[in-house]
């Protein structure tokens, strides 16, 4: 299984400024501290950068869930923005909807530092065997 670890420690996670906490029913959120960097033209956060927080949120509860032979690669995302932010916080969390053989099926959802909802979304999942 990949740990989560492995995810956190990876040049993308670094790059956007990834992190994770496991929140108080024990899931693990990834959290992302907002920065210029991060913001479009209009100094909010890009819409891609919260994709990829959603995404990667989605990912740690899949791979939460597979098994040391087993990879999974994200093939398709679907999120909704309700809210733009530009300043504080921002907390990721995924859960799976629906785990086969070959497809996992998650969704996840991004808050503000007021417990605001931001974004929500789903994300298929497609499970690789992984070469030994």
């Amino acid at each position: 299984m990949v740990r989560i670890a492995d995810l956190e420690s990876g040049d993308y996670w670094k790059h956007m400024g990834m992190t994770t906490v496991p929140n108080v029913d024990g899931k693990t959120q990834v959290v992302m501290k907002v920065t210029e960097q991060l913001k479009q033209f209009y100094g909010n956060v890009h819409g891609g950068v919260l994709a990829g927080l959603l995404d990667s949120a989605i990912a740690v509860a899949v791979n939460e869930r597979l098994d040391s032979s087993e990879g999974a690669s994200t093939v398709e995302l679907k999120l909704n923005y309700l809210r733009p932010v530009n300043e504080g916080t921002l907390w990721a969390e995924g859960k799976i909807i629906q785990k086969g053989r070959r497809i996992i099926v998650g969704q996840g959802e991004i808050k503000d530092d007021s417990g605001n909802l931001v974004a929500f979304g789903t994300a298929t999942f497609m499970v690789t065997q992984l070469a030994r």
